[in-house]
């Protein structure tokens, strides 16, 4: 009687072994990508806090033309390109109004939003009582920068961010 020893690995052995190693590398693979979009998420999570922060203190130091920032903002079309002449390089005198230097730190900071694919605007924040207060909103990818009960795409609903929704809120005092 033969009696065969086996030597070595069998076929099925390193087919289970590859197969092992395969989910491990798809597993690996699929972590890379989610580490990449957590990321790019934090990163529009950074620039949009950088530009409500720049908002909210070109308006305190230009508090007089707080209405002027409301208007410009909350338009259905904020204009980037709208600099005024005071500020060109051309011209030799300095803007002199507090309109004057509002209009022109709408007209950039909408510049920055629409550099970065982002949307900007200052709606009244979502208070209790008779208070009164503004926000600044900054949405990006699909998100609009508005409070709505209606729209699947707004940032909020009552003041509660929806789940889906890419954007940052910031109080302006």
């Amino acid at each position: 009687m033969n009696k065969y020893n086996q030597m070595g690995i069998g076929m099925m052995e390193i087919l289970v072994a590859l197969l092992i190693l395969a989910i491990g590398v798809l597993g690996f693979t699929a972590l890379q990508l989610r580490a990449v979009d957590a990321t790019d998420e934090a990163m529009s999570k950074i620039q949009a806090m950088n530009l409500a922060r720049d908002l909210a203190e070109r308006i305190r130091v230009n508090r007089a033309a707080f209405s002027t920032y409301d208007d410009n903002l909350n338009t259905t079309t904020q204009s980037a390109t709208a600099t005024p002449e005071c500020i060109q390089t051309t011209n030799t005198t300095p803007c002199t109004t507090s309109v004057q230097m509002a209009n022109y730190d709408t007209s950039q900071v909408v510049s920055q939003a629409n550099d970065l694919g982002m949307k900007i605007r200052l709606p009244d924040c979502q208070v209790s009582g008779s208070q009164s207060r503004k926000c600044v909103y900054v949405a990006w990818g699909k998100t609009k920068a508005i409070n709505s009960s209606t729209d699947s795409d707004a940032c909020t609903n009552g003041g509660a961010y929806l789940p889906q929704a890419k954007c940052v809120i910031m109080e302006l005092y």
